[in-house]
């Protein structure tokens, strides 16, 4: 059975790489020394440096595994070699009006890299991003909601 591919972007690639790295030469150590010397005071049923050492010791190794799994079938996203000339794509800057809302712009990245703070970084699975995927500036499309369909009007591809 073939894994799914994990799209990424580069500068998300680069990040992960730096995180995984950091948590091996960096955090793993420390948190390790912490359990060392949490050992030592013997009594380790009621010993609260131990458990919370012992906690993240096992949330760490969880991320590294995390990490190692998903860049093990990455394939990283190459938004200057989009599909059509102008028409949305992994690593599309795009603004779009949600029926009579005020526009907004919102970056299509791959799952692993979506953030709705201020750089609006939906997934191309997403709602959003799967009706507007592949289509260009001026179209419009219909999005399907728990709530009903709502036009989506592209004003711009970058």
């Amino acid at each position: 059975m073939t894994k799914k591919k994990n799209y990424i972007t580069r500068e998300w690639y680069e990040n992960l790489i730096q995180e995984l790295d950091d948590l091996k030469k960096n955090k793993l150590p420390q948190v390790l020394e912490r359990l060392w010397e949490a050992k030592a005071m013997w009594d380790l049923s009621e010993n609260f440096e131990y458990k919370s050492a012992m906690e993240d010791k096992d949330f760490i190794n969880s991320r590294i595994l995390e990490i190692e799994e998903l860049i093990e079938n990455v394939e990283i996203i190459k938004s200057e070699s989009k599909k059509w000339e102008s028409a949305v794509d992994f690593g599309s800057k795009v603004t779009v009006q949600i029926e009579w809302e005020d526009p907004c712009t919102v970056i299509i990245v791959g799952t692993w890299e979506v953030s709705l703070d201020e750089s609006l970084r939906i997934s191309f699975d997403s709602p959003l991003g799967s009706v507007i995927r592949w289509k260009k500036k001026w179209e419009e499309v219909k999005m399907r909601l728990q709530t009903g369909r709502k036009s989506v009007k592209i004003l711009d591809v970058k």
